[in-house]
């Protein structure tokens, strides 16, 4: 897949999350299914006891609204609204109305009309149509100012209204026509919709033909001290969440998305950097083998110029005593010949095994075994010993490819110790999930200029040498996951292993 359509793809997905999380959003700022309003006002209140009679003396009233859902179909609201007003100092009741508004959670408007029952959130200064539970009739609310109520900024709006028809009010004056004419304040917080203050005033009066007549009751009312603070602390912690639903959760989501989106493409990046950096050491690689090779055929052209020429004078020894039929010696050939082949035979050895890269083809193998198949391949001369180890163990590993790197060690410490007497060690351990070979020579070590190039290819110090064992040593012990180094004097190689 490509980084554009990754990153397309990527972008998509913060979409479609930032959608999912826009719908919850949405849902959260309905009309609760649990919607619950308790409110007070106080204030004063006249009213006319009979017709004909005088208004009372101002007195005090005590109001509570109460609004509780009562049904739910779909995103429709059945809310039941309760306004009680009281004499506090009589307890008689002087006010009681209870109506039922089916709103809409969504716009929060009546199902049935296009106005308002309560504010939406993000409040505008503009004037809203309102049918409000507290004024029983379509009125509009006007933007008046920005205001603060302990702490808190709000929107406050007006209203005003007049001939309301409110006879259902006044029961006491059943065959009379009542109408009112009124205003109200309201303080909103304009992020939420929620309502903290409320006031109003109104002027009740009977109407005959057309005509004002007598006023029935007058007064006004405010929300109470307690219930304001009951009503700004909602708004508060609405307002809070709000903010968290709006900028701090969208903020986090989109910033988790991007930089889980970054860490994807990066990992990619970095995938296709790993292919690019590994295939730019692989052609490195080949193009130092290439380098190596054109070398090497130099060297192999005159170190195996000797040898053939013994091969071909010994062939022509032995076919021209045939062709003389003299008497054909020709034992003394064939150790000569077999000589010749050995050393060709490594030397080609040698190079196939630096240039071809052989897959390791790994078993549960002994060390012992592959130890004895390494001596069985190579001629020891009578001056030198071989001491095994004590202990055998066993590892995964290519069998194959593991006895090359012994033989060649093997090889370079025979060739160390020369024609002096000498022993070669080799000792074994089990450390740490490692296995752990060491082999060493009684020889005369090697200098501390040639020991760190020992590894390097073509770096030899024999005449005949290709300089490719230790090298194709090395690569064969990486490749199995281990490590090889030496030091000296004496010259100890050691060969570390993981068993596992």
């Amino acid at each position: 897949m490509s980084f554009k359509i990754k990153l397309v793809i990527g972008f998509l997905a913060i979409a479609s999350v930032m959608i999912t999380y826009g719908l919850f959003v949405n849902e959260m700022k309905k009309i609760p299914l649990n919607y619950e309003l308790i409110s007070e006002q106080e204030g004063q209140d006249r009213i006319l006891n009979s017709i004909g009679g005088n208004l009372s003396e101002p007195f005090g009233i005590r109001e509570t609204l109460r609004e509780n859902v009562i049904n739910v179909t779909g995103d429709i609201l059945a809310i039941n609204s309760t306004i009680l007003g009281k004499d506090p100092v009589t307890n008689e009741i002087v006010f009681d109305n209870t109506h039922t508004f089916f709103v809409d959670r969504a716009t929060r408007m009546h199902q049935s009309m296009n106005e308002y029952f309560t504010f939406p959130p993000n409040v505008q200064k503009v004037d809203y149509d309102f049918f409000h539970p507290m004024i029983f009739s379509k009125t509009s609310f006007v933007f008046e100012k920005e205001d603060s109520i302990y702490g808190l900024d709000v929107y406050d709006f007006s209203c005003k209204y007049s001939g309301v028809d409110v006879s259902s009010d006044h029961p006491e004056f059943p065959s009379k026509k009542i109408l009112s004419d009124g205003g109200c304040t309201i303080s909103v917080e304009p992020a939420t919709g929620t309502t903290v203050s409320f006031s109003k005033y109104w002027d009740d009066y009977f109407v005959s033909d057309g005509n004002r007549g007598a006023t029935v009751e007058m007064g006004g009312k405010h929300t109470t001290e307690y219930s304001e603070n009951i009503l700004v602390n909602t708004a508060k912690s609405t307002k809070t969440l709000y903010f968290f639903l709006d900028l701090v959760f969208p903020s986090l989501i989109a910033i988790v998305g991007i930089a889980i989106l970054f860490v994807i493409l990066l990992f990619d990046k970095t995938k296709n950097q790993a292919k690019i950096i590994l295939q730019t050491q692989n052609e490195v690689i080949k193009k130092e083998k290439l380098s190596v090779i054109g070398e090497l055929t130099a060297r192999l052209s005159h170190d195996l110029r000797n040898p053939l020429s013994v091969i071909r004078l010994s062939v022509e020894g032995i076919e021209m005593r045939i062709n003389n039929k003299s008497d054909p010696k020709l034992d003394e050939y064939i150790p000569i010949i077999n000589d010749a082949v050995s050393r060709i035979n490594h030397q080609i050895n040698q190079v196939l095994g630096f240039v071809k890269t052989i897959p390791l083809d790994k078993k549960l193998v002994s060390i012992f075994n592959i130890l004895g198949d390494s001596i069985k391949s190579i001629n020891i001369p009578e001056n030198t010993t071989i001491t095994l180890p004590e202990n055998d163990f066993s590892l995964m590993a290519d069998k194959i490819q593991l006895s090359v790197v012994f033989t060649n060690i093997l090889l370079n410490a025979i060739e160390e110790i020369g024609k002096n007497k000498g022993i070669v060690t080799i000792r074994s351990k089990s450390e740490k999930n490692n296995l752990i070979i060491e082999f060493e020579d009684s020889g005369d070590g090697i200098s501390k200029e040639n020991i760190s190039k020992i590894f390097e290819p073509l770096f030899t110090t024999k005449q005949t040498g290709t300089g490719l064992g230790l090298s194709s040593v090395r690569a064969i012990v990486e490749s199995h996951g281990g490590t090889i180094s030496v030091k000296s004097p004496p010259t100890v190689f050691t060969i570390t292993l993981p068993q596992k």
